[in-house]
């Protein structure tokens, strides 16, 4: 007899943390395509006290289906390699780089409205990098040059280009998960080298 998931099971489970993000960013993208919908104005208005709220928001807003679309695949292949590690070390990561790198979007971006899920994509991908490079074990080595291949055309993205891609939003995303990455790269391996001792 099939048991009942619990919330420590669900909450637990890889396919759970990356699929319900996928779908919040889903429902709310159909909401917003309504007629008469604007969603987006919950995003990010930089230094607008009412533009905090995207802070929160803005990663599961996007402005249009194909911006929906093109976040979906990195963020699920990202998401699944931190997930790796432990799926709690996943929801560190994407929460530290979602408030963190929308902060400093508030803070320093340009005076338009960021939508989406990209700021994180790019959180995920620095802190993959970064831990791999500094914490060294197989594992992270080999994460962190599978992403180095998939994903290493990454790096323009953190440049201007166009004018209505956030930059800035990959720019803080990646410098928030480089910064995490770091911090606990060299926590896990104090931890580690106080094991063996």
């Amino acid at each position: 007899m099939a048991t009942k998931p619990t919330t420590r099971s669900l909450l637990t489970s890889k396919r759970f943390a990356i699929f319900s993000i996928v779908t919040i960013c889903f429902v709310l993208q159909l909401i917003n395509s309504l007629p008469g919908i604007n969603l987006n104005g919950f995003g990010i208005y930089p230094r607008s006290i009412n533009g905090l709220i995207g802070i929160l928001s803005a990663p599961f807003l996007h402005g249009s289906w194909w911006h929906f679309a093109s976040n979906m695949l990195p963020f699920m292949v990202l998401s699944w390699l931190i997930c790796q590690y432990s799926v709690k070390r996943f929801y560190n990561v994407f929460i530290f780089t979602a408030l963190v790198g929308g902060f400093l979007v508030w803070a320093f971006g340009r005076s338009n409205i960021h939508v989406g899920l990209s700021g994180v994509i790019y959180g995920l991908w620095g802190f993959i990098l970064c831990y791999g490079v500094i914490r060294r074990s197989f594992k992270s080595i080999v994460i962190a040059v599978v992403v180095a291949l998939l994903y290493s055309g990454f790096v323009w993205g953190v440049l201007p280009q166009r004018l209505h891609i956030s930059f800035e939003s990959h720019l803080f995303g990646a410098l928030s998960g480089l910064f995490l990455g770091y911090k606990l790269a060299k926590s896990d391996k104090l931890k580690s080298q106080k094991t063996r001792l």
